[in-house]
């Protein structure tokens, strides 16, 4: 009887995660009618603390949007009453991309990992805190103002495994 309820759990557990990955029609129509990507990872989010409009976070994953090391293109969108619009985008992305509790401007901050060199000259995997100015996130990590950060603090909201769509 314990083997068929554990059983059940993670078949709910498998199709609940399942629901959750799939973005809503309105959010898959502006995906791929205004930004026009065909592959990419993405996720609902709360970046506006005070909850009036929802965020989504697409990260590109067609080649038209991605360098060879450089990372891909991140794009935050955000909807109001069922309407979708590009709030940022930010290049040189690569997963994952995590949310920090800080806010700018009622927003949260972003932890952003980039392709970049260690103080010691050697490449690597580096982060940045982007800031919303009020209007939109910056476009690059790789520059201010951009804030370079020591280590990970923020919570996942895309990682490399989340699907890809």
């Amino acid at each position: 009887m314990k083997i068929f309820f554990v059983c059940l759990l993670c078949a709910l557990f498998v199709f609940h995660r399942r629901g959750a990955a799939q973005p809503r029609p309105d959010i898959q129509d502006v995906i791929k009618t205004k930004l026009g990507l065909s592959h990419y990872q993405g996720a609902e989010v709360a970046l506006d603390a005070t909850g009036q409009t929802q965020q989504y976070l697409v990260y590109s994953r067609d080649n038209s949007w991605c360098g060879a090391s450089g990372g891909c293109t991140l794009f935050i969108l955000t909807g109001h009453a069922g309407k979708w619009k590009l709030l940022s985008r930010m290049t040189l992305v690569h997963l994952p991309v995590r949310i920090l509790p800080v806010l700018s401007h009622g927003w949260h901050d972003l932890e952003i990992s980039y392709s970049g060199q260690l103080p010691d000259g050697h490449p690597a995997l580096v982060l940045s805190r982007m800031r919303f100015d009020g209007k939109r996130y910056p476009l690059n990590p790789s520059l201010p103002p951009a804030e370079p950060l020591p280590h990970a603090t923020g919570q996942s909201a895309l990682s490399p495994d989340s699907p890809v769509h």
